[in-house]
């Protein structure tokens, strides 16, 4: 289940129940490599999972094809592996996107091993980069290793298990999101009002935890035990015992005061950094969008640029549900950052890959 390719798991648990898993191989550009390429491209079976109207699951392959020709044609044109790939397929479901599909592309070694490196497509579907975070009452969505949104939303983490992953959005129309990211503005004000509340329960913690005894009470005790301290010591020992029991002597408000200053100094200045990070941005830079990817207790600043930072935000739930369109594309490249082909792939892509050229293949 903590597999990254979430939606991958879904496809390959469903394989068994598929009722239209024929085996699909049409010829394809991506069929034909072009002399450049040292290798074809292989297409293995698809895998179609439960009923998909004809047309949809046409429609679907179709776009998949092409995407595959793509990457095939104008992106990863170099190189000695063997690439393998196939499309899946899942039918509408209610309060789902209408078009749900992904493709993956596994880069073989040079002996046709497999290898740790792939390129995963995942048509309306963010699944792979979502997660959660509560601040306060409020549950938001973040998406996983938010980098920017130079042309288009970028993203880049490590995973556990040592491999790196790269992903672009691609969207149909680049004016329309998915998402709506969360302001600073909006964050800084809903950690600080948690920050609050944590306080309040922390003094309601230590006023439980010290009875307050009347100061006839607290009086007598104190001369008992001084009183203990002359009987037992003597000179110069008795002059030192009562100077520091008598130093050290706190009366029960004190020590009230004393345990909530201790308690709640970490919120404190966490709420001393929220406003101070408030008073001294401009309007504009409090519009953008959170990134932030721990409690509000560990907050020490917004993280744009830092690895595996995760933008907040708030899913459209009628971007994917009120078509039959592919509205967005989530380009994933998984590969291990030790292995020479995984670097010639990275490569290729940072010189070729053009979102907007993808989204020529979805946009209507």
């Amino acid at each position: 289940m903590k597999r990254f390719y979430a939606v991958l798991f879904t496809m390959f648990a469903l394989a068994g129940v598929a009722n239209a898993n024929e085996p699909v191989t049409p010829a394809t550009p991506a069929d034909k490599a072009p002399a450049h390429n040292t290798r074809v491209w292989q297409k293995d079976n698809d895998l179609v999972a439960g009923h998909i109207r004809n047309y949809r699951l046409a429609a679907m392959k179709n776009t998949s094809a092409s995407i595959m020709a793509f990457f095939h044609d104008s992106v990863l044109t170099e190189g000695a592996f063997s690439p393998v790939w196939h499309g899946e397929y899942f039918p509408a479901i209610n309060g789902g996107p209408q078009v749900h599909f992904g493709i993956r592309c596994l880069f073989n070694n040079d002996d046709n091993s497999a290898s740790d490196n792939d390129l995963t497509i995942f048509g309306n579907d963010l699944a792979p980069l979502a997660g959660h975070l509560s601040v306060g009452q409020t549950e938001y969505t973040t998406l996983r290793g938010y980098t920017g949104n130079k042309g288009g939303a970028r993203f880049e983490f490590n995973l556990d298990n040592g491999l790196h992953v790269k992903a672009w959005l691609v969207t149909a129309d680049s004016t329309a999101l998915p998402y709506t990211p969360v302001t600073r503005k909006e964050y800084l004000d809903q950690a600080r009002q948690q920050l609050e509340d944590l306080k309040d329960v922390a003094v309601a913690n230590a006023r439980g935890k010290v009875r307050v005894r009347s100061a006839a009470e607290q009086e007598a005790e104190k001369q008992a035990m001084l009183q203990r301290l002359r009987e037992t010591y003597s000179g110069v020992e008795l002059e030192a015992r009562i100077k520091v029991y008598l130093h050290n002597y706190m009366k029960d408000e004190d020590l009230i005061i004393q345990t909530i200053a201790r308690d709640v100094a970490g919120y404190n200045h966490t709420i001393r950094m929220i406003d101070s990070i408030e008073r001294n941005s401009t309007p504009q830079q409090l519009a953008q969008g959170a990134v932030v990817s721990v409690d509000a207790v560990d907050f020490h600043g917004f993280e744009d640029g830092q690895a595996g930072s995760s933008l907040l935000v708030r899913i459209n739930p009628s971007y994917f549900t009120s078509t039959e369109d592919v509205k967005s594309l989530l380009v994933c490249f998984r590969y291990n950052p030790d292995d020479a082909h995984a670097g010639a792939i990275d490569r290729q892509l940072a010189e070729n890959f053009n979102g907007g050229s993808l989204q020529s293949l979805i946009a209507r």
